[in-house]
């Protein structure tokens, strides 16, 4: 599905920060059919799907996300008076547009971004795409407080096979998915944001990403939408897979 904009609040973009661009460049482009273009993001039938930008060699990569904004310098200030923290001011990026790192109370980073020739992704729900954005948190009080008073967001409960996990909502649209860190998360895991993609079989990503030298971090597993699974990459960053069933398609 070909996405033209954004509004302000809602998830809009997440980027690979890799100790090893090339290496990740590889294992997506062979995982997820992406290319690169000249702005060097990973790009799906010629749209941008994708970011990737080379990190600190003694670090395991990681996918952030980036939320929307019309105030960068607006939101920064909230995100402070809110308990969290800028990690990068608000600066240029090129002519693209502006963007920010902060952290919630709980750590997770996340970015911002304010348009400029660059909108965020322009791909989305289709195989290979991003199609969900979820923050697994250690408070979900005190996060889901956090991000009403940044973003405008609530909290609804959701339908979710028997195990607790919640909808992050800004105004009538479902923007992302909010779960406790429990007995589903290995033992000293962080708050953390995770970007998920679609695919036509979780278990043939997961099987194919093992092949490429990444691994499987949790198997697939019934979802409420169908199926999911968390994967890593053979540079550490950690993300997840999601098939729909054809009924939720619908």
């Amino acid at each position: 599905m070909r996405v033209r904009g954004y509004a302000p609040g809602t998830p809009c973009w997440a980027e690979l920060v890799s100790p090893d661009p090339a290496r990740a460049e590889r294992f997506y482009g062979d995982l997820f059919g992406w290319s690169r273009n000249d702005d060097g993001h990973f790009t799906l039938g010629g749209r941008a799907a994708a970011g990737l930008r080379a990190g600190r060699p003694d670090r395991n990569a990681a996918w952030m996300i980036s939320i929307s904004t019309d105030d960068p310098a607006g939101t920064a200030d909230a995100v402070v008076r809110s308990g969290g923290a800028v990690r990068v001011a608000p600066a240029s990026v090129r002519d693209l547009g502006t963007a920010a790192v902060l952290a919630d109370p709980g750590g997770a980073l996340f970015g911002t971004w304010l348009r400029s020739r660059f909108v965020g992704a322009q791909v989305s729900f289709e195989p290979g795409a991003i199609c969900w954005y979820e923050l697994a948190t250690h408070d979900l009080d005190r996060t889901g407080a956090f991000y009403k008073e940044v973003f405008g967001w609530h909290t609804v409960e959701a339908d979710s096979e028997g195990q607790p996990y919640f909808e992050l909502h800004h105004h009538n649209d479902t923007v992302g998915g909010l779960v406790p860190i429990d007995g589903r998360f290995p033992p000293g895991v962080p708050d953390h944001w995770t970007v998920c993609f679609m695919v036509d079989s979780a278990a043939a990503a997961c099987e194919r990403a093992t092949e490429l030298g990444g691994s499987v971090a949790r198997g697939v597993e019934p979802a409420s939408a169908g199926f999911y699974a968390r994967l890593a990459d053979p540079t550490g960053g950690h993300f997840a897979v999601i098939e729909f069933t054809e009924d939720w398609m619908l």
